[in-house]
């Protein structure tokens, strides 16, 4: 407590020297921004233009394409670059070392992951930090501070005092560092300069070489379920992209992992702590936990979610362990006697505090297992993209649509639900193993578009992407489309019994002939309901069809044909938005600009933490994204 009282008081004084200052933006002589005094209504326009600054960071796709080709020789200097860029800016590694950090990669679920722990040290009491990445509608939301993406104000003032000093120091005009590393470079300095109690950090791609792994002296390390995604840039087999994970490992630092869906990454996780010399633990499930009265209950949906949880409260647990005891928690000893290091162990289960369960309960997560309505419109949002996790995305949806129908609609027979998919694929993916999952859930409409909220972005929005061009976008679509007509195709035909006479179906009379004609008079462009929009923003106006006071205007491109009547007529409209992160966070600009859904929800019965308390009585005085 005396240290909460203490941490707390401080930030409380920082907090009233940051008052005085004013957060208004102006260049002086050699284009550098500096403070000046000017009126707090000009926050927004400020904010756009650290966030135009920040994406001429962005590489373009013609610079990504090199830089994947030359990626074995820039690798390596990745860390290196990062360091520089710290110093710079006034932070050293042993600035670094000195935060408390949890580091988690994976390909799945670490997001989630750290999402759980962050929650989990909050309800605890702790003043805490998260850096993540993408972003979904701002890109603050990657810098949290006790749960919140930081505001316009705090993120405009860090940001450029970060840029204006690199931009000094610049050797040459290319000497600033790329869009990911330079919001790693301002998280870190934030929370140092913050003195967060702990700071959660998810790795951006990889591991061995992620920016990220700038980390020396983690307190913990949790590697999240692995899957094939950036086969680019980790290779092309699941050995491979192990190995890359594995390397936000350190010596004598405890790593966690799930029990992996892949048995061929467990020896490499296995050897390369054994490299590192750490041990490594695998969570136990989720319902072996110690809950007592209590509900499993978590803030995220889908049984998906267990292993994060699970991977969350090890993490979390070994934190406060050594936060106590100042230490290693007691016992990691006695589980590695007469093991050698790198031998996985099976991490034992507890029984959970009500902070633990009402972190797990009260976690937010966008994007995730999400549901939103607008109007008519029902919205299912995840933003799966690899195999694994669309299928867990398929089982979500499948269950939780009939849950969110409305009561006087007891059935998608009688035309009162239309279902679509909202789909689109980046990356190196491929979309026919994506899509292959989905053509199962029998949609009446798939929609394909590109992840532009608008085609007429600006520079200074946080949707804005250089990393892809439109024509590439414009044809993955059509590919995704025509990839998705083969295998619905095949799906109806497939569900035809071969044995059955005149290949009707299996207690049906329709012929595959007549199935097709049925499916060419639900919509005029083809035999399968598809359609292609060059933008979100024109998508979803197609798909209100009017009804929505919220999705006003005029559409930027025609459409190839009108709304169809069932989809104009339906008392409900379900969309499945999903295949890419971005395209969630498209959407979501649009149907949630505010960022309502990031909002930490706190238990009401939960008793004030100190911190908690300190925090309201000084919120006035500027709390830099204080809950």
């Amino acid at each position: 407590m005396a240290r909460l009282a203490n941490c707390s008081y401080c930030r409380w004084k920082q907090w009233r020297r940051t008052k005085s200052v004013t957060m208004a933006m102006c260049c002086d002589g050699i284009g550098l921004r500096r403070l000046s005094g000017n009126v707090k209504s000009s926050i927004d326009q400020q904010y756009e233009d650290a966030v135009q600054a920040l994406n001429s960071l962005q590489t373009n796709a013609a610079d990504l394409q090199r830089v994947r080709q030359d990626r074995a020789s820039l690798i390596s200097r990745n860390l290196c670059g990062t360091e520089n860029y710290l110093k710079k800016v006034g932070v050293t590694l042993d600035d670094i070392d000195k935060l408390s950090v949890i580091h988690v990669a994976g390909t799945k679920g670490k997001g989630s992951t750290c999402a759980f722990t962050e929650s989990i040290l909050r309800e605890h009491g702790y003043r805490t930090g998260f850096y993540s990445s993408p972003h979904l509608v701002a890109v603050r939301e990657r810098i949290r501070i006790n749960g919140q993406p930081v505001s316009k104000e705090v993120f405009t003032k860090n940001f450029w005092d970060v840029y204006n000093k690199l931009s000094a120091s610049k050797e040459d005009a290319s000497d600033m560092p790329a869009y990911f590393k330079f919001l790693t470079v301002l998280a870190l300095k934030m929370f140092v300069r913050e003195e967060v109690d702990v700071a959660v950090l998810e790795v951006g791609i990889g591991g061995e070489y992620d920016c990220t792994n700038i980390i020396r002296k983690p307190v913990v390390c949790g590697i999240s379920s692995l899957d094939m995604d950036h086969t680019s840039l980790l290779g092309s087999t699941i050995e491979s992209i192990a190995w890359h994970k594995a390397g936000i490992m350190k010596p004598g630092i405890p790593a966690f992992t799930v029990h992996q869906h892949f048995t061929s990454a467990i020896p490499v996780l296995t050897d390369r702590a054994r490299e590192k010399k750490c041990p490594l633990y695998v969570v136990p499930p989720l319902e072996s936990y110690g809950w007592g009265a209590r509900p499993l209950q978590l803030g995220m949906a889908g049984t998906v979610q267990y292993d994060n949880a699970s991977l969350a409260l090890q993490l979390a647990q070994y934190w406060l362990s050594c936060k106590k005891d100042c230490s290693v928690a007691e016992g990691d000893d006695r589980a590695l006697c007469g093991k050698e290091w790198g031998d996985p162990v099976a991490a034992s289960p507890f029984t959970l505090s009500d902070e633990d369960v009402t972190g797990l309960r009260c976690t937010v997560w966008p994007g995730r297992s999400q549901v939103m309505s607008l109007d008519h419109l029902t919205f299912f949002i995840d933003g799966a993209h690899t195999s694994a996790s669309m299928q867990a995305c398929v089982d979500w949806f499948t269950k939780a649509a009939p849950l969110h129908a409305p009561q006087k609609c007891s059935s998608r027979s009688n035309g009162e639900i239309y279902r679509v998919l909202f789909f689109n694929s980046t990356g190196d993916r491929n979309p026919e193993i994506l899509l292959r999952f989905l053509s199962s859930c029998d949609f009446d409409l798939a929609v394909f578009t590109t992840n532009l909220v608008t085609t007429s972005l600006n520079a200074s929005s946080d949707q804005t992407n250089y990393t892809v061009s439109q024509d590439g976008m414009h044809l993955r679509c059509e590919r995704q489309r025509n990839t998705w007509i083969r295998l619905v195709r095949q799906l109806y035909k497939s569900e035809l019994s071969p044995e059955s006479p005149s290949d009707q179906e299996p207690g049906g009379d329709r012929t595959v002939k007549e199935l097709d004609e049925n499916l060419a008079q639900k919509l005029p462009a083809s035999d399968v309901p598809s359609i292609i929009f060059p933008c979100i923003n024109d998508a979803l106006l197609w798909l209100s069809c009017g009804r929505s006071p919220d999705l006003r205007g005029e559409l930027l491109t025609p459409p190839a044909f009108p709304p169809p009547q069932a989809l104009q007529e339906a008392a409900q409209v379900q969309v499945l938005v999903t295949g890419s992160l971005h395209l969630v966070g498209g959407v979501l600009s649009i149907i949630d600009p505010g960022l309502s859904c990031t909002t930490h929800a706190h238990a009401a019965y939960k008793p004030s933490s100190l911190t908690d308390l300190v925090l309201s009585n000084y919120g006035g005085f500027s709390s830099p994204g204080a809950p």
